[in-house]
């Protein structure tokens, strides 16, 4: 019981150190491809790992890292995937172990283009953060203010105005206190509904297919999902079917390969990819699924027509550091104002109504002590 309670602690710190250091992975792919480059075989991967455990120590997570990958590098007779599982992405390190291979300079070749990959999809991802988080945030403002109403400012003001007969209240402050009575009893199915609500919207990005899917990647939000996993996709593929060495990756191979663990979402787009392979459409006509959006789709299938598979999604990959991602940043924009217009329409709207409920009771204060 202690040992497996041991196990899983170390287990628990061990993915805790990977998400703190999967930021940093594009910089670490880089400085290790160099050092390959470099060194020619003068230190081994085992070397690389102990130097860095050494320089960062146990009190980072970066070194704690490095002394479980040497010690797993080891373990697995020099496989250096094997080293990395548990700790880096499964779709990474199929690249990487294909790589590993090839055998020559394709390893170092690889962790180059896949910190060129890396970096592209967090831009991509960061774009998607930053701007959806702020608007995200100030509805979450608005929702809180919402739920304070009926905890908080109507009995403060019910409290304050409680001199004031029913009767003498105005139709704005009948509406307030009335929509609190009700917001106030079905408060807790308003919180449920809210939480699955967003369950609902997470689920179907990452699940729902067929083609109220399709009809739904034409809104905004999946719009924006769909968008960032096709640059993913696009990113990861131009380093699979890159030539290296004596491997040569069939665009099959590695749609397998990038379908391996995904969600069913995605999962869906690479076995309709499959099987156009398998149908005998190929070409351009493979990636015609819905993932990639029709103007890159037809960009995409004229480069791979003119250069190939290999030389025609480089070529696209490249088109969507230039084209794809202000477009994206663009849409993620709109999202973020439109959430921000929602939510401080919706504070807006509530101060000033509470502002008209004030002014009403003290007019209705005024008449009483007037009459």
């Amino acid at each position: 019981m202690v040992d497996r309670c041991r196990a899983g602690w170390q287990r628990a710190c061990l993915r805790h150190d990977a998400a703190r250091f999967a930021a940093h992975r594009a910089d670490y792919y880089e400085y290790l491809a160099d050092l390959l480059d470099g060194l020619q075989g003068r230190k081994t991967l085992r070397d690389i790992f102990d130097d860095d455990a050494r320089r960062h120590g146990p009190a980072t997570a970066r070194g704690r890292l490095a002394r479980h990958w040497a010690l797993a590098y080891e373990r697995s007779a020099g496989d250096v995937a094997q080293a990395w599982a548990g700790t880096l992405p499964a779709g990474e390190l199929a690249l990487l172990r294909v790589a590993q291979d090839a055998g020559g300079g394709a390893f170092a070749a690889t962790l180059r283009d896949l910190a060129r990959a890396v970096t592209l999809i967090d831009r991509a991802r960061g774009i998607l953060v930053a701007n959806c988080a702020v608007g995200l945030a100030a509805l979450g403002v608005a929702l809180l203010l919402g739920g304070a109403v009926p905890l908080w400012t109507v009995p403060r003001l019910q409290a304050v105005f409680q001199s004031v007969p029913p009767a003498w209240h105005g139709g704005l402050t009948r509406a307030l206190f009335s929509g609190a009575d009700g917001l106030r009893v079905g408060l807790p199915l308003s919180c449920l509904a809210c939480v699955l609500g967003l369950w609902g919207l997470s689920a179907s990005l990452s699940r729902h297919t067929g083609r109220l899917r399709d009809w739904l990647d034409r809104r905004p939000v999946w719009r924006l999902y769909r968008d960032f996993h096709c640059i993913r996709f696009l990113a990861l593929l131009s380093v699979l079917v890159r030539q290296r060495g004596n491997v040569d990756t069939r665009l099959r191979e590695a749609l397998f390969m990038l379908g391996r663990d995904a969600t069913p979402w995605f999962a869906a787009h690479i076995a309709a990819m499959i099987g156009r392979i398998d149908a005998g459409l190929v070409g351009g006509d493979t990636f015609d699924t819905g993932l990639i959006d029709a103007d890159m789709s037809w960009y995409l299938a004229d480069m791979v027509a003119a250069h190939g598979v290999e030389g025609g999604v480089a070529r696209t990959r490249q088109r969507i550091e230039i084209r794809f991602l202000p477009r994206l940043r663009v849409q993620a924009a709109i999202l973020r104002w439109c959430l921000l217009a929602c939510g401080l329409a919706a504070v807006l709207g509530l101060t000033l109504w509470h502002y008209a409920v004030i002014d009403e009771m003290r007019h209705a204060l005024t008449r009483m002590h007037g009459g």
